[in-house]
């Protein structure tokens, strides 16, 4: 988040900017800004991956992971030809943009690139 981005909060709230505030009820007064404002500042700043099961494919660890929309792309951008990667698939055949299965060694360079 931006100072300018706080600045406003705080002086909208006239308060400590991670204090929010009700202000009144109606149609067409702001509440919708003021919400996308609070959580635009309480997001985490910081993409974030989190291992969600870690099992055994042929004798080698891999895991399936959820992570940030930056973390995804940056994923995808990634050559598949190794076969490091794939996107998860769940027991309903769904494919959830968010959540992937790859390799220990993948699983390493991820966390040396984001640090999650």
């Amino acid at each position: 988040m931006h100072k300018w981005q706080k600045d406003l909060w705080a002086a909208l709230s006239g308060s400590d900017p991670r204090e929010m505030k009700i202000y009144m009820g109606g149609r067409n007064i702001g509440k919708s800004v003021l919400a996308q404002m609070w959580n635009i500042m309480h997001e985490e700043s910081k993409p974030t991956c989190r291992v969600l099961e870690t099992y055994p494919v042929d004798t080698k660890k891999w895991h399936t992971i959820q992570c940030s929309r930056e973390i995804s792309d940056w994923i995808r951008q990634q050559p598949d030809q190794s076969k490091e990667w794939y996107e998860h698939i769940d027991q309903n055949w769904v494919v959830d943009r968010s959540k992937f299965d790859i390799s220990i060694e993948f699983y390493l360079m991820l966390k040396l690139r984001w640090g999650c």
